[in-house]
C-alpha cells in the first residue's frame, strides 16, 4: 500500500511540475537526487532556479521509474537517452536523459516548443548603434556573417530574426539546419537528421547552392566540411549566415582557423561578426538598492562612481522565503521570488575592415577583439555597465562581462598594501580616489569632443571600405568568367582535334587518348573555378540553357525530353556561357 502511494504521489509530482514549466516556457527540468531527498530545479530565460527541494528520499525511485515509462527506457542504472512523445500528456515532445550518481538517477527533461516565428530584430537588439551595424550587414550582397555566442546567448533567435527582417518574394533564401527553432515564412527550411555526418551536410550545403540562392543560412559550422562548403558559397556570390559557438567574436576567428580554414581565405569571405551575451533583467517591482564592490570601481575604460548614482540588486528568494512570502501575501506576483524578469541581450558587433586584416591573419583572438574595440566595436563590458547604470541589471550580471583577470587585477588594487585592508575600507582613501576619478572625467571630456567629430568619418570610412571589398569580390568573380571563357575556347579546339582523329594505328590512338586526358584535365580545371556542365539527356528542354540541334520523332521519350547532347554547355552561377546542343524528343505524328 505504501509503496502504491508513492507512486500516486510521483505522478502526481510530476505532472504538476512539468505542467508548471511549460506555462512559464522553462527550457530545462532537472530531477537531482541527494543524499536524503529529492531535488527539482528548473532552467528559465538561462537562469537555473530551484523549483522544489527537500522532498522525501522516498520519492526519488518512484519518480524515476515513472519518467523512464512515460519515455519508455530500460528500468537500469545506465545512461540513457529518449524522448516523451509529443502525442501524450503534456501536448510537447520531451528529450530525456538519465545519469547515475551516487544517491540515485539524476534525470533532466529538455522542453522542445512548437516551432514559432521569430520576435522581430528590433526587439532583439535593443542598443540602436548596434541594431544599425546589424541593419546594414544582413542587407549586404554577399559574405559571411558570423553569429556567435556560448548556449543560450541569443545567436540562433537573432540569425532567424534577420532572415525575417530581409525576407523579400524577389529573394531565394536557403535555411539548413539540424534542429530548426522557428519558422519563418517564404523560406526553403531544410531540416537535416541528427546522425547525418559532417561530409553529407556539406554536400546538402553545396546542393543548395547549385539552386542559386541570394541568401543561405547554414545553422552551426562546427566541422571543416561545412567551413568549406560555407565559404564556397560565399565564392559562388552567395550571402551566408552561420552560428559558432564560441564567447567572442575574436574566438570564432581562431576556432575556424583551428578547424583548418586558411586565415586569408576567412578574412576575405568574411564580412561581419556578431556575438552574444544574454543578461538577466532586474524584476523594476522588487529589486534593492545595492552598494557595488570597489573591483568595480574602474573598468578598464569605464569609470562607475560609487556614490553618486543609485544601483540595484535582485531580491531573490530561496524556496522557503517563497512560500513564506505566499502565506504573508507579500510575494512580488510579477517575478514569483526569482527576483529577475527576463532576460536582455547584447550584441559585439565586429565589421571587418582592412584595418583589421593583420589581426586576423595572425589568429589570435584577444588581439582581434582588442582591435576591434580600437576601430569602434562597444565591448560586452561597456555594454553592460550602461544597463547597470540604467538599474536594468545587477553587478553579478556585469562580472559576467569581465575578462576574470581584470576583476581580480582590480581586486588587488583595492588592497592596502601596508595594512592587508581593502582601500574602500579607507573612506579618505576612497574619497581621494573618487576625486581623482573626477578630474580624470573632466580631463576626458576634451578628448571625447574631438572622437565624436571623428565619428562619422570613420562610419562613412568603414561604409566606403566596405563598398570597395564588394567591388573587389565582383571584379573577382568576372575575371574567373572571363578565364572560364578563355579554357573553353581552348577545350573546344581539343574537343574538336580528338574526334577529328579515326585511329588506325596504334600512335593515332594514344594522340587520342592524349587528347581526352588533356580536355579532361582543362575540364577539371574550369570546375574549379566554379564552372559547371549542363545537365542534358533525360531532361527538359530549357531555351535559356539549351540549344535544339533537331527534334526527333519517337515514342519512347516524352515530348520536350532531350534525347541526346551534341555539344556540351557551361554555367557560372546564374549565367549562361554556353548553350548546350541538344536533340529533342516530339510527339510522333
Amino acid at each position: 500500500m505504501q509503496q502504491t502511494t508513492d507512486r500516486d504521489n510521483a505522478t502526481s509530482l510530476v505532472d504538476r511540475i512539468v505542467a508548471r514549466a511549460i506555462g512559464d516556457r522553462a527550457s530545462h527540468l532537472y530531477f537531482e537526487p541527494q543524499a536524503r531527498s529529492l531535488q527539482i530545479r528548473i532552467r528559465q530565460n538561462g537562469s537555473l532556479q530551484t523549483a522544489i527541494q527537500n522532498l522525501p528520499q522516498d520519492l526519488v525511485q518512484p519518480t524515476t521509474e515513472y519518467l523512464k515509462e512515460l519515455a519508455y527506457l530500460d528500468n537500469t542504472s545506465a545512461p540513457q537517452t529518449g524522448t516523451i512523445a509529443k502525442s501524450g500528456k503534456f501536448g510537447l515532445k520531451l528529450e530525456i536523459t538519465t545519469l547515475p550518481t551516487q544517491f540515485g538517477q539524476q534525470i533532466t527533461l529538455k522542453i522542445v516548443y512548437d516551432r514559432q516565428s521569430p520576435p522581430a530584430l528590433e526587439q532583439l537588439i535593443l542598443d540602436r548603434e548596434s541594431f544599425a551595424q546589424i541593419d546594414r550587414l544582413i542587407h549586404s550582397t554577399c559574405g559571411l556573417v558570423l553569429f556567435v555566442g556560448e548556449r543560450a546567448s541569443g545567436k540562433s533567435t537573432t540569425l532567424y530574426a534577420s532572415l525575417a527582417a530581409i525576407q523579400r518574394p524577389d529573394l531565394s533564401i536557403f535555411e539548413i539546419d539540424r534542429q530548426p527553432k522557428y519558422t519563418v515564412p517564404s523560406i526553403n527550411h531544410i531540416s537535416i537528421p541528427s546522425n547525418l555526418d559532417d561530409r553529407a551536410y556539406a554536400q546538402t550545403i553545396d546542393t543548395c547552392v547549385s539552386q542559386q540562392p541570394d541568401i543561405l543560412a547554414v545553422g552551426s559550422i562546427d566541422s571543416l566540411p561545412t567551413a568549406r562548403a560555407a565559404l564556397q558559397a560565399v565564392a559562388r556570390g552567395c550571402l551566408v549566415f552561420a552560428t559558432v559557438p564560441a564567447t567572442t567574436a575574436g574566438k570564432a576567428i581562431a576556432q575556424l582557423i583551428a578547424l583548418g580554414i586558411p586565415p586569408a581565405q576567412l578574412y576575405t569571405a568574411t564580412i561581419g561578426i556578431i556575438a552574444h551575451k544574454q543578461l538577466q533583467q532586474l524584476c523594476p517591482d522588487c529589486r534593492l538598492p545595492d552598494r557595488p564592490s570597489g573591483d568595480l570601481a574602474h573598468l578598464g575604460s569605464t569609470l562607475l562612481s560609487l556614490h553618486e548614482q543609485p544601483y540595484y540588486r535582485a531580491q531573490t528568494l530561496s524556496p522557503r522565503e517563497i512560500e513564506s512570502s505566499k502565506r504573508t501575501g507579500e510575494l512580488c506576483v510579477h517575478c514569483q521570488g526569482i527576483g529577475y524578469r527576463g532576460t536582455i541581450g547584447i550584441q559585439e558587433v565586429l565589421i571587418v575592415t582592412d584595418r583589421l586584416k593583420s589581426t586576423i591573419l595572425q589568429g589570435d583572438a584577444e588581439a582581434i577583439d582588442f582591435a576591434a574595440q580600437e576601430t569602434g566595436m562597444r565591448s560586452f563590458m561597456d555594454l553592460a555597465v550602461s544597463l547597470f547604470r540604467a538599474g536594468k541589471t545587477t553587478s553579478a550580471q556585469l562580472k559576467r562581462c569581465i575578462d576574470p583577470r581584470i576583476l581580480l587585477q582590480n581586486q588587488l588594487n583595492t588592497i592596502n598594501p601596508s595594512s592587508g585592508e581593502l582601500v574602500a575600507n579607507d573612506m579618505a582613501s576612497l574619497e581621494a580616489a573618487l576625486y581623482w576619478k573626477q578630474q580624470a572625467i573632466a580631463a576626458k571630456s576634451e578628448y571625447e569632443q574631438l572622437l565624436a567629430e571623428l565619428e562619422s568619418y570613420q562610419q562613412e570610412s568603414d561604409e566606403f571600405e566596405q563598398r570597395i571589398k564588394q567591388s573587389r569580390s565582383q571584379v573577382e568573380q568576372g575575371t574567373r568568367v572571363e578565364i572560364a571563357l578563355q579554357l573553353l575556347s581552348v577545350v573546344d579546339v581539343i574537343e574538336l582535334a580528338r574526334t577529328s582523329i579515326k585511329p588506325q594505328t596504334d600512335r593515332e590512338s594514344a594522340i587520342q587518348k592524349g587528347y581526352s586526358m588533356l580536355e579532361t584535365k582543362m575540364l577539371a580545371s574550369i570546375k574549379e573555378i566554379g564552372v559547371r556542365i549542363v545537365e542534358t539527356t533525360g531532361y527538359q528542354f530549357d531555351a535559356r540553357r539549351h540549344e535544339i540541334v533537331r527534334e526527333v520523332s519517337t515514342s519512347e521519350s516524352a515530348p520536350g525530353t532531350i534525347i541526346a547532347e551534341v555539344k556540351r554547355g557551361y554555367t557560372f552561377g546564374d549565367r549562361v556561357l554556353r548553350l548546350a546542343q541538344v536533340k529533342v524528343a516530339v510527339a510522333p505524328k
